[in-house]
């Protein structure tokens, strides 16, 4: 499994170029990137993959032994969890900078670890600049590497460096090692013909939502551990952050994310990136926990982001948070019915309420992404489909529109992530929209499908031929030649 591959950490100051070097290793723009100092505050993962071996990375925030503010004692501790685990620390330092006293407090930290250090000295951009490495020899490690993060000079030496310090596995052996237990798909349950189609594996988690909504503390909660900065501080992640955990067996990854504003209330660039990180990161999930603020209420902002996890065919699991300071139960009824009022586009989507701050109602979470994973791979199959539609259009046929009503012929499930039904009919474009939810409630009726979107989509049919009764195909025959 990936837990089970090397851990290297990137551990240093803030401002050393420690996020570029990250992205430069894992081969993407995982982790933002800005000349100020304190951008990253959580641990990043990523593996690289070097010479046909593969181990993991981790980003941290930038390290400041003696600093008091309550953020970044955080992500002191951040970075302090991060050491612990890694199987080695490369103490990232800035060659354009030079020694700095703050240096020498971290390195003499490491030093009293057990844990193997390398001593990277980064923007070192051409070999002219390879004098100024004489200072950082003074912090007693055996290896001082001179690297260009941004141009990659000598990246690929370090990572010569970290393969044979630590002797990964083969890119080959890692994929097995990764790969789920194959699992049957269920047997149809009685009288409902439909199969899940999910053979196991991790259950990629994206927890969303506006800005201080308590995302951090929730993923804290899931996974067991203070692994996310939480902070009172509206804003304080700024990165999708990944956070692998098994639990019960069952191997779940949490992508935390920057909050999500309104993008006129967006004043720097930092925070515009940060929003399309977290908007990426839909891409990257299986299910969506979307973090609703049980002090607030729902917002209009609250409603654009469960679009848009609606709109990308994701898992989608409400969470109130913060249900611990909802003082009176007339106000706990009215904050569930605003959902249903405010939301009325996901009715599928079911609703938690849950606080991290004392952890009640998070467990039951996970359960519950599990469930939204399966209904989401859910097929029904074609011959099925089309005698359960059978009588559910003959109960209710399209609407008539100019005088003429659109006939549906038959209806197939090409695609499962999310449940997709192709419907063959006539007049397509005269199909209300009412009518696409009424077969679309129908099928969640019989089958489930709970937490997941349906997609219900419509092609040109033919109609039926007279002569012989069959129905013709919406294509045209080819030309004869």
């Amino acid at each position: 499994m990936k837990g089970h591959l090397p851990l290297v950490a990137l551990v240093g100051r803030p401002n050393v170029g420690k996020s570029t070097l990250f992205n430069r290793l894992v081969g993407e723009r995982a982790a933002l990137v800005d000349d100020r100092p304190g951008v990253t505050r959580d641990r990043l993962f990523g593996e690289c993959e070097h010479e046909g071996r593969v181990f993991r990375v981790v980003d941290t925030g930038g390290f400041e032994p003696r600093a008091d503010d309550e953020l970044w004692v955080s992500v002191r501790e951040q970075t302090t969890l991060a050491i612990d685990e890694a199987d080695l620390v490369l103490l990232v330092l800035d060659g354009a900078a030079g020694l700095q006293a703050t240096d020498r407090d971290i390195a003499a930290l490491l030093r009293r670890g057990a844990k193997k250090v390398v001593a990277v000295v980064n923007k070192i951009d051409t070999g002219a600049h390879e004098d100024r490495l004489a200072d950082f020899y003074a912090l007693g490690f055996e290896s001082v590497l001179p690297v260009s993060a941004e141009h990659g000079r000598e990246v690929g030496a370090l990572c010569d460096l970290v393969v044979s310090v630590l002797d990964p596995p083969l890119a080959s052996e890692a994929d097995l090692l990764a790969a789920p237990l194959p699992v049957r798909a269920e047997e149809p349950e009685a009288a409902v013909s439909s199969v899940i189609e999910w053979q196991g594996g991790p259950v990629r988690v994206a927890v969303i939502g506006r800005p201080n909504v308590g995302k951090s503390s929730l993923v804290n909660a899931l996974v067991g551990e203070k692994r996310l900065v939480e902070s009172p501080v509206a804003g304080t992640t700024r990165d999708a952050v990944d956070s692998e955990v098994t639990i019960d067996g069952q191997p779940f990854v949490f992508i935390d994310t920057a909050g999500m504003r309104r993008k006129f209330s967006i004043a720097e660039r930092l925070e515009r990136f940060a929003v399309m990180v977290a908007v990426r990161s839909l891409d990257r999930a299986d299910v969506t926990l979307v973090v609703l603020d049980a002090t607030t209420g729902v917002t209009e902002q609250d409603a654009h982001i469960v679009g848009l996890a609606n709109e990308r065919g994701k898992g989608v699991l409400l969470v109130m948070n913060k249900w611990d300071l909802v003082e009176t139960e007339e106000r706990r009824h009215e904050l569930k019915d605003a959902v249903r009022y405010r939301l009325p586009f996901v009715p599928y989507a079911p609703l938690f309420t849950t606080s991290a701050h004392t952890g009640k109602g998070v467990s039951q979470l996970l359960g519950a992404a599990v469930a939204a994973q399966r209904e989401r791979h859910r097929r029904v199959p074609t011959a099925e489909l089309n005698r359960f539609f059978a009588a559910v259009v003959d109960r209710h046929p399209p609407p008539i529109q100019n005088a003429k009503r659109p006939r549906l012929y038959f209806v197939t499930q090409p695609l499962i992530r999310p449940p997709t039904f192709v419907f063959a009919a006539s007049r397509i474009e005269a199909i209300p929209e009412a009518y696409r939810r009424y077969l679309a409630n129908a099928l969640r009726e019989r089958y489930g499908f709970e937490a997941t979107p349906l997609w219900i989509k419509f092609r040109p049919h033919g109609g039926k031929n007279k002569r012989t009764g069959t129905y013709q195909s919406s294509k045209r025959p080819a030309a004869k030649r």
